[in-house]
């Protein structure tokens, strides 16, 4: 076991000759004594050197009573202090330690034992002090937001990020149950969930929406651990939390860039297979007929010829537009490429309904265009093809609709048509 070092603060003689013939005796702990007659002498040795503890009188030739214990603190804000004086005053050791002693001795009044058990429990309510000082820093100044609880859920403590996030100040906040956050989006079970891993491994984390006092639901990362007493029975519960808006906007953005088209917000290829894959198991299951309508633009290497590509991008979009507008909101209108643009139709009873919606689409294409750089027209060519009678898988299915525009395109433009197999 290292020695402890001591600084006794002390002008007299013959108490600096007690107290080091009191350190010396046997007993717990060794102890390396070294001696300051007056607070300059203390702060110069504290500057040089670590010391555990410092036993202080209160009176010196250059301060005198709860001065000296501030002036050891200037000088050093950790260590800890045993105040040595020869007044018996009850007033004046209660304001030593809430000047920052760990505790308050009168002299004579105390054996060696007394005096080392004295050293070694100041010592030791330093360290807990001080990490409960550093606890409540970190507490203070968390850019997440803290709460604690009792165990029926009532808040007893919330830190200042907790206010900044959710709105509610402090002291409005504290004796109010946990449940004045909750938003409602999720259910009984969800929080049946949460209690359940709380209950059975002391802590739960995951992704919640909560409410703030503004009444505006947002998304945070949760955990709460169980706080246990000596016994290891739960006693609080503490709850961190961070406002993730931020990063599920970021997520949002970068799952609709993966999606998307970035120019007309059309789904991409990507999300038009998945929507094509999920309607033809969703028509296998009804008995239903899905139509795939492959629409490719006649006449749009014109207008970029004609007016540049940012006139041939706002022709683009506004083609989303109208295609937008003339399906239902089960049905899916993507963009593969260039000017090419595709339309699902699920759950068709009557193959006439695609053709219906061919129709259309052929007439809303064709009409004028007023694009910022002047007029434009273009027209539409729109191929047809049915699952399952055209083709019974995904890439057939394309292959189908794609041949049945080609034919199009190949004769008059301007209108729609059915596949038609290989003679």
């Amino acid at each position: 076991m290292s020695a402890i070092a001591v600084l006794m603060v002390e002008d007299n003689p013959g108490d600096v000759t007690l107290i080091r013939h009191a350190l010396r005796e046997s007993g717990p702990g060794v102890f390396d004594l070294t001696i300051a007659e007056n607070m300059g002498a203390a702060q110069a040795q504290l500057s040089e050197k670590a010391f555990d503890v410092v036993l202080l009188d209160l009176s010196l030739p250059d301060s005198m009573g709860l001065d000296t214990v501030s002036g050891i603190r200037q000088a050093h804000g950790t260590v800890a202090i045993v105040v040595l004086s020869g007044l018996d005053d009850e007033e004046l050791a209660v304001q030593a330690v809430k000047s920052g002693a760990q505790d308050y001795l009168v002299k004579g009044r105390s054996d060696s034992e007394s005096l080392r058990r004295a050293i070694r429990y100041a010592i030791e309510r330093q360290r807990i002090e001080q990490a409960m000082r550093l606890a409540e820093a970190v507490f203070n100044n968390s850019e997440t937001g803290i709460i604690v609880t009792d165990l029926r859920g009532v808040i007893v403590r919330a830190n200042p990020a907790f206010s900044r996030i959710t709105g509610y100040d402090a002291r409005d906040i504290v004796g109010q149950p946990v449940s004045i956050l909750k938003s409602g989006v999720q259910d009984a079970q969800f929080y049946a969930e949460m209690w359940r891993g709380l209950n059975e491994n002391g802590h739960w984390e995951g992704e919640i929406w909560n409410r703030r006092k503004s009444g505006e639901v947002y998304p945070e990362w949760l955990r709460i651990d169980a706080v246990p007493d000596s016994g290891g029975r739960p006693m609080h519960y503490v709850a961190i939390f961070s406002d993730i808006t931020f990063r599920k906007e970021i997520e949002d953005q970068l799952r609709l860039q993966a999606t998307h088209d970035t120019l007309t917000g059309l789904p991409n290829r990507y999300l038009f297979t998945d929507r094509l894959k999920q309607s033809l198991a969703q028509a296998q299951r009804s008995n239903t007929r899905v139509a795939l309508l492959f629409v490719d633009l006649d006449g749009f290497k014109n207008v970029n010829d004609q007016y540049g590509h940012s006139a041939g991008d706002q022709l683009l979009m506004e083609v989303a537009e109208r295609l937008r507008q003339l399906v239902r909101a089960s049905d899916t209108v993507a963009r593969l490429a260039g000017d090419e643009f595709t339309v699902i139709l699920p759950g068709l009873v009557r193959k006439s309904d695609a053709s219906t919606v061919a129709g259309k689409i052929v007439e809303s294409l064709s009409l004028p265009y007023a694009l910022d750089a002047g007029p434009a027209r273009v027209s539409a060519s729109v191929g047809i093809a049915f699952f399952p009678d055209d083709a019974q898988d995904i890439d057939k299915l394309i292959i189908a609709a794609d041949s049945a525009m080609y034919r199009v395109k190949q004769g008059s433009k301007n209108s729609f048509a059915y596949f038609e197999p290989a003679a």
